[in-house]
């Protein structure tokens, strides 16, 4: 299986132009002048993507075991993209990518299979950059068990810190600009807010447009700030905490108060 290259490559030639150069011939008289030739034009090649890249959502309804991307006919899968540390949950996304500058037509198969056994299949993927939903059976509107479009996220947030909270910021781990303040409905204590994406936010990729974790980061008025640095894109209920509710690490919980 040919491994994950940069996000994009594109290729372009140019002819290049010549000119002939005047010289002298051994005995000292003078060649007969050159004339110089006609620069050639100068005509770039289209571009030609090389690199498949395709942000995977889990749209299933539960885990998936097993993820492979190869040529369609292929005896060989190669590797198992939710094996091992790669888990694929429910409303997770992963980014995979295949490197076909060898043959920039071939075609490729997209196999996953989920944790009931539930197996699905597309076996005329190109080489392009696209959003790929993996669904649920009970889900499917035609032959195959993926569609072209990218998985939302919902976060539900509770205030049970036990006082208003400020500030609420959601952004990608690592990054210096957190964005904006997203306080609304959760300001006060016990308040509650949804935040909804349609489709994975510019503000939470990379340069490259690759995806990683997502921080949820909040403060209170007296200044106490809560913050969880391994959000995964999903749909997911989190409940803000005190800091004397702590039975962990974190100053979130996933799930909604009880009651």
């Amino acid at each position: 299986m040919k491994k994950a290259l940069p996000f994009l490559l594109s290729v372009a030639l140019l002819a290049g132009c010549s000119n002939s150069t005047a010289n002298t011939d051994t005995e000292g008289e003078a060649a007969p002048e050159a004339t110089e030739e006609t620069a050639q034009e100068e005509t770039p090649a289209e571009d030609v993507q090389t690199v498949g890249v395709y942000t995977i959502y889990n749209a299933t309804g539960e885990g998936v075991t097993d993820l492979y991307l190869y040529p369609t006919g292929s005896a060989d899968k190669g590797e198992n993209y939710a094996a091992g540390g790669h888990g694929f949950g429910d409303a997770h996304a992963k980014i995979l990518q295949y490197d076909g500058s060898d043959n920039p037509e071939v075609e490729l198969t997209l196999e996953f299979t989920t944790n009931s056994g539930y197996t699905g299949k597309f076996e005329t993927l190109h080489i392009e950059t696209a959003p790929i939903s993996l669904i649920a059976e009970d889900a499917m509107t035609g032959s195959t068990q993926i569609a072209f479009a990218a998985s939302s996220a919902t976060y539900d947030i509770y205030n049970v810190t036990g006082e208003e909270v400020t500030d609420l910021y959601l952004y990608r781990t690592g990054s210096a600009d957190k964005g904006e303040n997203l306080i609304d409905g959760a300001k006060e204590d016990g308040g509650k807010q949804t935040i909804s994406f349609d489709a994975v936010p510019e503000f939470l990729l990379d340069d490259s447009g690759n995806m990683g974790a997502f921080t949820i980061e909040f403060t209170t008025a007296s200044g106490y700030t809560g913050k969880f640095e391994t959000l995964s894109y999903e749909n997911a209920p989190i409940s803000l905490i005190a800091e004397d509710a702590m039975t962990g690490s974190t100053q979130i919980k996933f799930g909604a108060p009880q009651n």
